[in-house]
């Protein structure tokens, strides 16, 4: 399972993350960026998001053992 993982920044200087679980793993750059743009200017979360700080594409794998 690949998770899309957004960093952003508060207008208090702290780090705010947004993981999407199940992401494409042709996710591109301009597409991130696209992405956590709307977010910013969409103002959906109860802080202040006011930059970009980051994105990752997590690849974890879990095997279930019982």
């Amino acid at each position: 399972m690949k998770t899309f993982r957004m960093k952003f920044l508060t207008d208090l200087g702290k780090t705010f993350v947004v993981s999407l679980n199940y992401a494409k793993e042709t996710i591109s750059a301009a597409e991130a960026e696209a992405a956590m743009d709307a977010v910013i200017d969409n103002d959906i979360f109860d802080q202040a998001l006011v930059s970009i700080a980051g994105a990752e594409l997590v690849d974890r794998t879990v095997t279930e053992i019982l």
